[in-house]
C-alpha cells in the first residue's frame, strides 16, 4: 500500500508540474457523449489506462485496482455495459497495467510497468491467451517506463515515458529482450525525473505519431524502408496538450488526443479532448465538460455500425485519493472513421 501511494504521488507531482497557463484557445467542436460502461473502484481506487478494439468491435480495457498488492485486470466490453473479465494479473505493490493493443489476428497484449523493489511482473508486454492465461512476450530493462503500445507490420512498438524513447520488438514464441530503443530522442523526454515523456502512440502508414505529456507535443516519426527510425519532428506544440495521453488517427488525417487535465476551472472530474488536423489546426472537442475524468485513451470502433464512433476511456486516476469516482467509457459519434492500431 505504501509503495502504491508513493507511485501515485510521483504521478500526481508530474501532472501538477505539467500544468501550464492556457494559450490561444483551440477551435471548438463539440459532440454529445453516451456512457458505455463503468468499472468498480475497489477499496483503494482503480485506474483504467489502456484500451483497444478488436475486429468484432469489442473493447479491451486494462484496469489496475490499487491495494497492498495491486491487481491488474483485462476486461472485454461489448454494448450496453456487458463486461467480461478476460484475465487477471498480480502486479505486486509497485506494478500497474498500461497500454493495450490487439494484433491482426485479434490476439490481445497488455503493457506492464513495475516500479516495485523487487519487481513482481517486471516492465514489458504480456500476451493474454485463452481461458485467462498471461504470458510475458517482451521484457524491458531496468529504468524503463513502458506506456503506449501499437502494432505495425507485425512488430510491437512501445513508448517509454521515463527514457523518452520508443522500443520495438518482434513477438514470437519466446520473450523478446531489446537492449536498446528503436528511437531515443530529447524531444520525447520528460521535463524531469518524475515527469511523463513519450506516452500515446498511433501509426498512419509508415509514420508513427507520439504524444509527449510534459511538453504538450505531438511528434511525427517516419519509418524508413529498412525499418529504421527517421528524425522526429514536432508537428504540434500547445499548452492545451500538456498532460496529453492516448492518441488515435482518423481516416481524414486527424489525430484525436486525450489530456488528463482540462484548462478551465473545475472542482470536479477534469480532462480534455482535442482533434489535430492540417486543415483545421487544433480543435477543442471538450475541456472539463463534466463527463471527462482523467481521460487516458481514445479508440475508434471497428464494425460497420461503430466505425465513426470514438470511445474515450476515463481513467479516474484520482479515485486513488478517494474522490468517489470510478473509471468508465464514453462514446461519441464523431462522423469520421478511424484507423486501427494494428
Amino acid at each position: 500500500r505504501r509503495l502504491t501511494l508513493i507511485l501515485a504521488s510521483v504521478l500526481l507531482l508530474a501532472l501538477l508540474a505539467a500544468g501550464a497557463a492556457a494559450a490561444t484557445p483551440a477551435r471548438t467542436c463539440t459532440f454529445t457523449p453516451s456512457l458505455v460502461a463503468t468499472f468498480a473502484a475497489g477499496d483503494y481506487g482503480a485506474f483504467a489506462e489502456g484500451m483497444a478494439a478488436d475486429s468484432h468491435g469489442q473493447l479491451l480495457v486494462s484496469l489496475t485496482t490499487w491495494g497492498d498488492s495491486n491487481t491488474g485486470a483485462v476486461w472485454r466490453v461489448g454494448t450496453h455495459d456487458v463486461k467480461t473479465l478476460v484475465a487477471t494479473l498480480n502486479l505486486g505493490p509497485g506494478g500497474m497495467l498500461m497500454g493495450v493493443a490487439v494484433d491482426r489476428t485479434d490476439r490481445v497484449y497488455v503493457v506492464t510497468a513495475d516500479f516495485g523493489d523487487p519487481q513482481v511482473v517486471g516492465s514489458g508486454v504480456y500476451r493474454v491467451g485463452a481461458e485467462g492465461s498471461v504470458t510475458k512476450v517482451v521484457t524491458l530493462p531496468a529504468g524503463a517506463w513502458p506506456n503506449g503500445l501499437a502494432f505495425h507490420d507485425g512488430l510491437a512498438y512501445i513508448t517509454d515515458s521515463a527514457m523518452g524513447a520508443v522500443w520495438r520488438a518482434h513477438i514470437g514464441s519466446g520473450v523478446a529482450s531489446p537492449s536498446t530503443p528503436w528511437l531515443q530522442d530529447a524531444v520525447l523526454a520528460a521535463s524531469n525525473a518524475s515527469g511523463i515523456g513519450a506516452n500515446g502512440i498511433a501509426f498512419r502508414n509508415d509514420r508513427l505519431f507520439v504524444s509527449v505529456s510534459d511538453h504538450g507535443l505531438i511528434v511525427r516519426i517516419p519509418e524508413g524502408a529498412d525499418g529504421s527510425a527517421g528524425a522526429p519532428r514536432v508537428i504540434c506544440r500547445r499548452p492545451e496538450l500538456k498532460t496529453a495521453d492516448g492518441i488515435a488517427c482518423d481516416a481524414l488525417g486527424g489525430i484525436w488526443i486525450t489530456t488528463n487535465e482540462g484548462k478551465t476551472g473545475t472542482k470536479g472530474p477534469s480532462g480534455g479532448l482535442y482533434r489535430l488536423s492540417r486543415v483545421a489546426g487544433l480543435q477543442k472537442i471538450a475541456d472539463n465538460p463534466g463527463w471527462l475524468n482523467y481521460p487516458t485513451t481514445p479508440v475508434f470502433g471497428t464494425t460497420p455500425g461503430t466505425l465513426t464512433t470514438l470511445y474515450v476511456e476515463n481513467g479516474a486516476y484520482f479515485s486513488a485519493y478517494g474522490d468517489g469516482t470510478v473509471p468508465d467509457i464514453q462514446a461519441l459519434h464523431v462522423g469520421v472513421p478511424g484507423l486501427p492500431l494494428r
